[in-house]
């Protein structure tokens, strides 16, 4: 069985190697695009992770490949039309890390809140006044619109009962439990009206492509906190970038944004980028934006957990040909 590891972290190496020491996996730190196809193409097995754009073009050479396991829970960087029509199973890992990106997104609602960035930058200045511009304010007060609840979501909203007045809830598919807790369910167009923060944990699907656009922003409140947790595609940058500038959104936290590879591969050296990466960086020049290089999953017990289950499902796939809890398609 040849098994290929592709964007994988020197951290991680050893584990893989040991793990299926058995099969004698091929183990890369590039992304896919940056390896040689023919030294792969008889791939039977093959892991990737989210920066891994595998389309057409990188699967068609791929003859002999049966399945796919992507270190991550989304799947929006896999063909799965072409999987299915190929027979190419697909496996995700879809929960390791929902209290950390839970606890991620809070970070970010505390650190905006309390403004912490333009105090720590004025602090680094030896400027340690009390003055009305690093003025926090209280959550009790304040309520929050969390659009998307599935297994994220339901943790940011348990650890929101904590902090909000008020929880409001969008999905197309309701949770009871959270509904017995007090989180009220409420259509999209309410949620933007009534929101102090918005926090999204949606994936990027067809339906939620740029689902925050300039249309969808006029609907919020002036001042609304945003906070993107989920897809940089959910988020349109350019409508983005032009209320944060105007004031509409007065603060924003991000660990996910449009054409984020730039960024965190530096494909910036090759000469790629566009206007929605200098974008990012003025933005992130600002006191009341936070970026972080999608890193809400990045802790040591998700990393654990990610690297268990993957190799769990390899294993799975091997001797029972199917990868059990694991499997998209």
């Amino acid at each position: 069985m040849n098994i290929v590891f592709t964007s994988v972290k020197p951290e991680e190496e050893e584990f893989f190697r040991k793990e299926l020491s058995a099969y004698e996996p091929t183990i890369y730190s590039q992304t896919i695009d940056k390896i040689p196809l023919n030294q792969i193409k008889n791939v039977d097995i093959l892991s990737v992770f989210v920066f891994d754009k595998l389309n057409k073009e990188i699967l068609s050479p791929l003859k002999n490949l049966k399945l796919i396991v992507t270190r991550s829970a989304g799947v929006d960087h896999i063909d799965l039309e072409y999987c299915r029509e190929n027979g190419i199973q697909v496996a995700h890992m879809p929960a390791y890390s929902p209290k950390s990106i839970a606890e991620h997104t809070f970070a970010l609602i505390l650190a905006l809140t309390r403004k912490l960035k333009k105090i720590n930058n004025r602090t680094s200045h030896i400027n340690y006044k009390q003055e009305p511009e690093i003025l926090a304010e209280d959550l009790f007060e304040k309520s929050v619109g969390i659009i998307g609840t599935g297994r994220i979501g339901t943790e940011v909203a348990k650890m929101a009962l904590v902090f909000f007045k008020e929880i409001f809830a969008y999905d197309i598919k309701e949770n009871p439990q959270l509904k017995d807790l007090g989180v009220k369910y409420v259509s999209l167009e309410e949620l933007f009206k009534n929101s102090d923060i918005i926090s999204l944990h949606v994936p990027y699907t067809p339906q939620t492509h740029y689902l925050i656009n300039s249309e969808t922003i006029n609907k919020m409140k002036d001042g609304v906190i945003l906070i993107n947790t989920s897809r940089g595609k959910v988020v349109n940058t350019d409508h983005f970038y032009q209320a944060i500038m105007e004031g509409k959104i007065s603060a924003a936290g991000l660990d996910v944004f449009e054409e984020e590879d730039v960024l965190i591969l530096e494909k910036y050296e090759e000469g790629k980028g566009s206007s929605k990466n200098l974008k990012i960086l003025k933005l992130n020049s600002l006191d009341n934006v936070i970026i972080t290089p999608h890193i809400a999953y990045y802790t040591k017990t998700a990393i654990d957990r990610i690297k268990n289950c993957t190799v769990e499902a390899i294993k799975n796939f091997i001797t029972q040909g199917d990868t059990g809890r694991y499997r998209v398609i």
